[in-house]
């Protein structure tokens, strides 16, 4: 039996127990992932106050130490599960560390992401209306670089619509795509 593990990268205001990354962990555990969960919020210098950008750098630290300890190359399987800042930070630790055996699910990455995203060990699952990278850019540079793109139409940074039940069309299908994923 293999030995993999899914580690959850989450976003600056979108936690590990958010209905993306909630159904994405729930999934992984299902097909037999061991988890580690990443909780770098708490690692701000000035709570609330700091930007995007340094929320990134402040949280580098912390990543890199907590994914060296989990010795992700002991493990056969690999999947880092992101959204939003963790994009950035899951793409980072990736060529920080030279992992080889790391496959990526990229949830609403930022423009910062785009260096670090490798098309044959990764998905990109992201909102036509993202107000922090652009439909095209991105489209444009998944294209590009072979990288498998699931755009969802009209929907912002959440991947959430005005209502419920389309809420849970949309969480249903990305969990979909997550599974799939998983399964190659």
């Amino acid at each position: 039996m293999s030995k993999k593990l899914a580690v959850f990268f989450p976003g600056r205001k979108y936690s590990v127990d958010c209905p993306l990354l909630y159904f994405a962990d729930f999934t992984c555990s299902l097909k037999g992932y061991e988890r580690a969960f990443l909780h770098y919020a708490r690692h701000r210098e000035d709570k609330g106050t700091t930007t995007v950008k340094e929320d990134i750098e402040n949280a580098k630290a912390y990543v890199t130490a907590t994914i060296q300890a989990k010795e992700v190359n002991e493990y056969d399987e690999v999947l880092f599960v992101s959204k939003s800042i963790g994009t950035v930070l899951a793409g980072y630790i990736r060529e920080e560390l030279k992992l080889k055996n790391v496959r990526n699910i990229y949830l609403t990455p930022l423009p910062e992401t785009l260096p670090y995203i490798e098309g044959k060990d990764s998905i990109v699952i992201a909102g036509t209306k993202d107000r922090f990278l652009d439909k095209e850019e991105l489209k444009s540079f998944c294209n590009s670089n072979n990288v498998k793109l699931y755009q969802f139409e009209g929907l912002g940074h959440s991947l959430e619509t005005d209502d419920v039940e389309g809420s849970l069309r949309i969480l249903k299908r990305v969990t979909d795509i997550i599974g799939e994923y998983i399964e190659q």
